[in-house]
């Protein structure tokens, strides 16, 4: 992958886990409902329009078409070797999404259980959008990642659930396509595909999720990787095109026009992905100059966390919240924004990023060496079970051959 165009896909990875938090966070501790009605500073107004529901939506959809083009596209580029690969795939996907997932839901465990014995008075945990979800068929159902799929959230972690989508993306993928794979046995490319699909078809089953239409987009940016050349040459038309689409989708998609047209989220939605991955293919095939703003390593060090910060900040919010409730009351977040409401959103904020990277520390940073583990401990029990295998007569006429020499 061009240099710059990893630059430019990690740079997404932490300007959108920030953006989600930023937008999680505003909803949490910043009342801006007189936008319109009252003066502001253009800082205030330039917060309220980037910061908000439908561009963090946005941030989502773009890590969707980003996980497609970097792990589907890998998929389409093994598919065309004659050399077995799956093995090595489950391994790196189980490790990636587990080494976070698991620690993100005990961390949730943790959090809710304080905010809840400490805080508990402050009403936050018994929300309508929190209550019954300290179950434990969630936590399992959430570990399985089925959640938003086939069960709740676990806690107050709701933003698993694109984990969940994921999850079930990078291992029906590349089963669906195994019959492709030449360096697979016929019978094995078959049952693989067979695989796939009954995946696809159980996880397609729920209605109103995300499932369906989120693996359009993920695969998306899988076959963006099969371009041969950009439909747009510059770099700068094509983020225009991708900024002229965005804007209008952050001021016209919402309340009345999504009530009068339901299907205009999804047109939104699909659009902002092609645009968006129109832009990577752009930036693949270009010139490495220029861009200055993408070039630093900053860019690397900020998304090494990313994923981290956005598996454990929801609990993290909603335990500061509590505590603010209980501090300056329960009224107090619904007031109209004062400079204590922004102070409180920058510490908060700065908390959850903090913490997301000591978090990542522990988890996300050893995903390599669990990856190692986890090909160790596979080829050692590979290594028994060739052991135990009976060897072929040739072999076993040698042996006599062997002691008498």
């Amino acid at each position: 992958m061009p240099v710059l165009l990893s630059q430019f896909i990690e740079a997404c990875r932490w300007v959108g886990a920030l953006l989600v938090l930023a937008v999680h966070s505003t909803n949490m501790f910043v009342n801006l409902a007189d936008i319109m009605s009252a003066p502001h500073a253009a800082s205030v107004h330039a917060w309220w329009f980037f910061v908000s529901f439908e561009l963090g939506h946005q941030a989502v959809v773009g890590f969707f078409a980003i996980s497609g083009y970097l792990v589907g596209g890998a998929v389409l580029a093994q598919l065309r070797k004659d050399k077995p690969f799956l093995r090595d795939y489950l391994i790196h996907r189980f490790a990636r999404i587990y080494v976070v997932l698991a620690p993100a839901l005990l961390v949730t465990v943790a959090a809710d259980w304080i905010g809840r014995s400490w805080f508990g008075d402050s009403g936050v945990y018994d929300w309508p959008v929190f209550k019954d979800h300290d179950r434990v068929d969630l936590f399992l159902g959430s570990l399985a990642n089925l959640s938003a799929i086939y069960c709740d959230f676990f806690g107050t972690n709701g933003p698993l659930w694109s984990l969940a989508c994921e999850f079930w993306y990078y291992i029906s993928f590349p089963l669906l396509l195994l019959p492709f794979a030449r360096a697979y046995s016929l019978r094995t490319r078959a049952m693989g595909f067979a695989l796939g699909l009954a995946i696809l078809v159980v996880m397609s089953i729920p209605a109103g999720g995300w499932f369906r239409f989120g693996y359009l987009l993920w695969g998306l940016g899988a076959l963006a990787t099969l371009a041969r050349r950009p439909l747009v040459e510059s770099r700068w038309i094509a983020l225009a095109l991708y900024g002229v689409a965005v804007i209008p989708i952050r001021l016209l998609v919402r309340g009345p026009n999504l009530e009068a047209h339901p299907y205009l989220a999804d047109l939104a939605d699909t659009l902002s992905a092609v645009l968006f991955l129109n832009l990577v293919v752009t930036l693949r095939f270009g010139p490495q100059q220029g861009w200055a703003l993408f070039q630093p390593q900053l860019h690397r060090r900020l998304a090494d966390f990313s994923f981290s910060l956005y598996s454990v900040h929801m609990p993290v919010l909603i335990l500061a919240r509590a505590l603010a409730d209980r501090h300056f009351g329960a009224l107090w977040a619904r007031e109209l924004a004062t400079p204590v409401h922004w102070l409180v959103l920058a510490a908060v904020m700065a908390a959850a990023v903090v913490f997301g990277f000591l978090f990542s520390r522990v988890t996300e940073a050893h995903t390599n060496a669990v990856r190692r583990a986890l090909r160790k401990a596979f080829e050692a029990a590979e290594e028994r079970r060739r052991r135990r295998l009976p060897q072929p007569i040739e072999e076993l006429e040698r042996e006599p051959q062997k002691a008498d020499a």
